[in-house]
């Protein structure tokens, strides 16, 4: 029986999911999109059906979340509540069902990058895994790493930078530039810290596309072939920039698949469990 971080939403039966869980995290800006894009057809070429969602797409909340964002005014406490709705709403009605159907759920982002980015934010962590210990544990993660020095170029030459994913709302000064390698430095620290944690498998992301897709396709069919994964950091770690100087400097400025993407309260700060079944302490 499917097993989560601690508790069970109520009215929740975990019994006879037969289904695979697989998550896809990284950083604003690594390229989870163009995978999960790139993913799909591939899984349809193999006669998989795909669903996708992902974070803010629930009925429930997800609107609302992105038009509360629009304001730039949401504390850290609201804006974790509000994700966690999210979540599971998309949790009861859209992963458990197709895991219950025997799909293959492909979540792009899970509770991980909500976690990391409440954890910066200097919320109590307790209180933080307490409100997400209702999540089922995945049968894999894969993290997409990169470092700041990459991810700033995909950025500029894309969407540009944002004001949630500068971090602009913690107040790091007036330059969104300077605000963005700050926030992004502080949430990839927090993402390797979970990716020990909870045992993701770490994906370079700093290639070409193709080269990351290869690597991710391998690594799915292992999982739905029911093979062991690899080892824990088994990629050198990219280099980290800690400031905007240094930036400068860088030379290098038969089943069916859904996918799915996914103030302090000590009070209610509860214990959950790790991958591997430990207590979160």
């Amino acid at each position: 029986m499917r097993e989560t971080y601690g508790v069970v939403l109520p009215g929740i039966n975990l019994e006879g999911l037969t289904g695979k869980l697989i998550v896809i995290e990284g950083t604003d800006g690594v390229g989870r999109t163009t995978q999960m894009d790139m993913l799909k057809p591939w899984l349809e070429q193999q006669g998989r059906a795909v669903l996708d969602t992902g974070i803010t797409r629930s009925e429930l909340a997800g609107r609302g979340i992105k038009q509360a964002k629009e304001g730039h005014i949401l504390g850290g406490i609201t804006l974790t509540l509000f994700y966690a709705t999210d979540f599971a709403d998309r949790l009861e009605h859209q992963i458990i069902p197709a895991l219950r159907a025997g799909f293959v759920v492909l979540t792009d982002r899970y509770i991980y990058s909500l976690m990391a980015r409440a954890m910066i934010r200097d919320l109590d962590r307790d209180w933080i895994r307490s409100v997400y210990s209702f999540a089922l544990k995945p049968d894999a993660v894969f993290y997409l790493r990169i470092g700041v020095e990459d991810l700033i170029p995909r950025v500029v030459f894309s969407r540009g930078f944002d004001y949630w994913e500068s971090g602009m709302d913690l107040h790091p000064g007036e330059d969104m530039y300077d605000g963005f390698i700050k926030y992004q430095t502080a949430l990839l620290k927090q993402f390797d810290a979970l990716a020990e944690q909870y045992g993701f498998e770490v994906i370079d992301a700093s290639p070409d596309v193709r080269k990351v897709f290869q690597k991710l396709r391998s690594g799915i069919a292992r999982v739905l072939s029911g093979e062991p994964g690899e080892p824990l950091f088994s990629i050198p770690r990219p280099k980290l920039v800690t400031d905007a100087s240094e930036a400068t400097a860088s030379p290098d400025a038969g089943k069916v698949v859904a996918v799915v993407d996914k103030e302090r309260s000590p009070a209610h700060a509860g214990v959950g469990k790790t991958a591997a079944g430990d207590e979160i302490k």
